[in-house]
């Protein structure tokens, strides 16, 4: 049993005994900016990006890729832009020192579903300013030579956006996303060593769904990947936000529905620990995202000019005025099924990212902040005891 996950643990026992009101002000996970996102592609300044690869392999922290709104905010008429380019971080999760090396992807992505492997960072799907992708590569990061290594793996069987992914050891498991014609409620299995069968579709998921969480938990008696949260877009603009939880039991190859978190959220980042606990940073609890599109909706109705116009001023005041996301940390039990709240990151808490391992640390790198806001800043969450 490692450190982190005796971490974890510890702060799981000690949060479970809480009140919700009282978890909120636990500061067991000592919160801190480990350093930013360099500006990259000759720009002046760093932005961040949205939707960035990232993962880590032989002990090298992977970001690349990404979008964001360079030029002006979307109400404004900006034209989000997409990165190829990527970054290198070694060291420690606690102290990660920017290398000068970079690297370039195939091309620009972002929004894809990225996780570490054994093997290296595996990202599938994604989009660019060319559409929606099912393009699938392994990034690693060659120490002696100083390059990164990128390996093309079996296609998708279709191109998809904002799914997830998460990884047992060599296999690699992809959920839902946004295809061209709605949001998918496919769910498929990836065996690292051996590639050429491809891509294995299991079990649909319990409903479409996009921007969630996905966890495997290898442990206990009952091996799973979890399956937390996220939303769906409907027909007529407006998007429903989930609170469910679903566990695909890796046994008997079938989903069965667990606890429901404590409100809807999606577009957030987790961890699991080898113990059995799940940890969830941040996220969209909907309700700016759920009025925006809402007026959005009405405005597409609207055949009034003047009405219409008003429309587009009170979603622009919505947008332009977004207070941020979440930034509590919630904590799933898989063991007794039980949902608790372990503290807030005392700074502003990025969704459309991931959430990455690194020792006994937590990185969050970029990501979105606000509506159409990005952070260049590596939060690092440096758990009690160090």
């Amino acid at each position: 049993m490692n450190r982190l996950t005796i971490q974890l643990i510890l702060l799981l026992m000690g949060s479970s005994l809480l009140s919700p009101a009282q978890q909120t002000g636990d500061k067991s996970i000592k919160w801190t900016i480990a350093g930013e996102l360099p500006p990259g592609n000759g720009c002046s300044r760093s932005l961040g990006v949205a939707g960035p690869v990232a993962g880590l392999y032989g002990g090298i922290l992977l970001v690349a890729g990404g979008a964001n709104f360079p030029e002006s905010m979307p109400w404004e008429g900006g034209k989000k832009k997409y990165y190829d380019e990527g970054f290198v971080y070694a060291g420690s999760g606690q102290h990660p020192l920017l290398q000068k090396e970079t690297f370039k992807l195939p091309a620009p992505v972002a929004y894809a579903a990225s996780c570490s492997t054994p093997q290296g960072v595996l990202y599938a799907g994604g989009e660019n300013e060319n559409g929606i992708s099912n393009k699938v590569y392994l990034l690693q990061w060659d120490i002696a030579t100083e390059k990164a290594v990128v390996k093309s793996l079996p296609d998708l069987p279709e191109a998809i956006t904002n799914g997830a992914a998460s990884a047992d050891g060599n296999n690699v498991y992809f959920a839902g996303g946004e295809t061209v014609n709605g949001v998918s409620d496919n769910f498929y299995s990836l065996d690292l060593r051996h590639t050429t069968a491809g891509w294995t579709k299991l079990p649909t998921l319990p409903k479409p769904v996009s921007h969630m969480v996905l966890i495997v938990q290898p442990g206990g008696d009952h091996p799973g990947v979890y399956l937390m949260g996220g939303r769906k877009k409907n027909a007529d603009g407006i998007s429903e936000l989930y609170t469910s939880v679903y566990m695909f039991d890796l046994l008997t190859q079938s989903w069965k529905e667990k606890r429901s978190m404590p409100y809807s959220l999606c577009a957030g980042t987790g961890i699991g620990t080898a113990q059995g606990s799940i940890f969830l940073f941040g996220g969209d609890k909907g309700t700016t995202f759920h009025q925006s599109e809402t007026l959005n909706a009405a405005t597409g109705r609207e055949k009034d000019p003047v009405k219409k116009q008003a429309l587009i001023e009170q979603r622009i005041r919505l947008q332009s005025t977004h207070p941020g996301f979440s930034n509590e940390i919630l904590v799933y039990n898989t063991a007794t099924d039980v949902w608790s709240v372990a503290g807030s990151i005392p700074f502003e808490t990025p969704v459309t990212t991931v959430a990455v391992a690194w020792g006994n640390d937590v990185i969050i790198p970029s990501g979105e902040i606000r509506a159409g806001v990005r952070t260049p800043q590596l939060l690092l969450g440096k758990l009690p005891g160090k």
